[in-house]
Parts: structure tokens; C-alpha cells; sequence
């Protein structure tokens, strides 16, 4: 939906700028329509504001607005390939979170057009000092990560844990930091990433970002990702492991041979 917005905004911009300013300038009409044809976005947006902030996180259409607008930034503004198998292994119901490596700041949009099922972020702490995108996020009932201090990211596990047993999936990076973009495999995923999926008695959703992704160098060029979502691991599974051994049993699922 975003994405179709932006184009007819952009086609009718143009045309009209053509048709009534100058034609001979069409080269500026590509560039000023792109601007305004992204305003025409961010004021849609702003006009959803007030539902976002109504409905419930789970909501299908809250739900819908934030995968297009992942889907619109892929295509139009990062210029993502985005290639990702396994979505069938993504359970419809029942309580799951999903932890996967982190290879860029462009994961959790990769991923959100594809994942079937409400999907809500853990972005840092200092995200939310932003008026507007703070309101916005909590709307969404995100879990933020303060590294700084880690008994108030503590503190906010316990609304996680609720969050997820509302049949909202939570995307976490047990890694903690972007890693070697070159290297695929994890080989430090903290044990306290894993609290969640425990508290919650949840199971546990692998996903897998393959290759290297530096979109802020290779732009406007195209850039291709890989994701690879794997089979849920039953809360039955690892309900009597300790943190740092269902941390293993990630990253040997991760890093199991192509």
C-alpha cells in the first residue's frame, strides 16, 4: 500500500510539474517529485497516527501499516533483493520469540514484509527520546535495550514477557551489536538475551541473515539479502535448560554447515 502511494504520488507530481512549470526541466521534476512524493508518505502516516495509538499492537490493519512501511523502505529507499526462505516454519499462534544474528541496521525491515504474524523490535534505549517515534514505538509495545544500564532493560523484561504472551513475536540480536558483517556465524550470543523466551514459556524461533550487507555503501545500488528462518524450538525443549544452553543451542542451529 505505502509503496503504491509513493508511486502514483510520484507520477502525478512529475506529470503536473511537466505539464505547468517547465518540461525542459524534467531532470529537476525527477528529484523534486521524489521528495514530494515521500512527503505524500509521511503525511499518510501522520494521519494514522491516532489509530496506531488506539488499536491494539496485534491489531491486523496496525500490523499491516508497519509491513508496508517496511516493504516500502526496502524497495524504494534502501534498495533491497530480499530473498527469505522458511517462512512456513513460522507458526501462526501460540507464544514464540525470534532471536537471529545481526549482520545491519536494516535486519528488522528485512524481515517484517515476510513474517506472518505480529512482529514488534528491541530498539535501543536512546531510540525513544524521539517525541514522535517514541509514542510510535510504545504503540507497538517494543522491548528496549539499554545497554548502559541493564537493570532498567531488566525491568522492561517483565512487559516483554507480556507482550509475547499476547501472541506478539519479539525480534531480538543476542549478539547485542552488529558483528563481523563478513562472518555469518555466531560465536557470542549472551545468555541474557535468552530470559525472555524462558519467562515467557515461549519457543523459540532461529533466523539466519545470511551474507554481507553495508546498504549505506553500496546505495543506490541494489543490495541482496539472504534470511533463513528455521523450525520453532518447543518451550518443552528448553524449559529446564539454563540461559547459556539454550545460548548454545541457538548458535549451533545458526551456524549449522549450508
Amino acid at each position: 500500500m505505502t509503496t503504491l502511494i509513493f508511486i502514483l504520488a510520484y507520477v502525478t507530481f512529475f506529470i503536473l510539474q511537466v505539464i505547468f512549470i517547465n518540461p525542459y526541466l524534467f531532470l529537476v521534476w525527477i528529484f523534486t517529485s521524489y521528495i514530494l512524493a515521500f512527503l505524500v508518505v509521511v503525511i499518510f502516516y501522520l494521519l494514522n497516527f491516532p489509530l496506531v495509538l488506539i488499536l491494539k499492537p496485534t491489531h491486523p490493519y496496525k500490523t499491516y501499516l508497519m509491513k508496508s512501511l517496511a516493504a516500502f523502505l526496502n524497495r524504494c529507499y534502501l534498495n533491497m533483493k530480499i530473498e527469505v526462505e522458511g517462512v512456513e516454519n513460522v507458526p501462526l499462534d501460540g507464544r514464540i520469540v525470534a532471536y537471529a544474528n545481526h549482520k545491519s541496521y536494516t535486519d528488522a525491515f528485512a524481515l517484517m514484509p515476510y513474517f506472518p504474524r505480529p512482529l514488534t523490535l528491541t530498539p535501543k534505549k536512546n531510540v525513544l527520546k524521539i517525541p514522535f517515534l517514541r509514542l510510535w514505538l510504545k504503540a507497538y509495545d517494543v522491548f528496549p535495550i539499554n545497554r548502559e544500564n541493564p537493570k532498567e532493560t531488566l525491568r522492561d523484561l517483565e512487559n516483554a514477557v507480556e507482550t509475547v504472551k499476547k501472541n506478539q513475536t519479539i525480534l531480538l540480536f543476542p549478539e547485542g551489536t552488529i558483528k563481523d558483517r563478513l562472518e555469518d556465524k555466531v560465536t557470542n550470543a549472551k545468555a541474557g538475551a535468552f530470559r525472555l523466551v524462558k519467562n515467557a514459556e515461549a519457543g523459540l524461533l532461529p533466523i539466519k541473515y545470511e551474507g554481507n550487507d553495508l546498504v549505506r555503501k553500496r546505495w543506490p545500488k541494489r543490495t541482496y539479502r539472504k534470511i533463513k528462518i528455521f523450525p520453532v524450538i518447543p518451550y518443552s525443549e528448553i524449559k529446564d535448560l539454563t540461559t547459556r544452553e539454550i545460548a548454545q543451542i541457538f548458535m549451533d542451529t545458526i551456524n549449522e554447515e549450508k
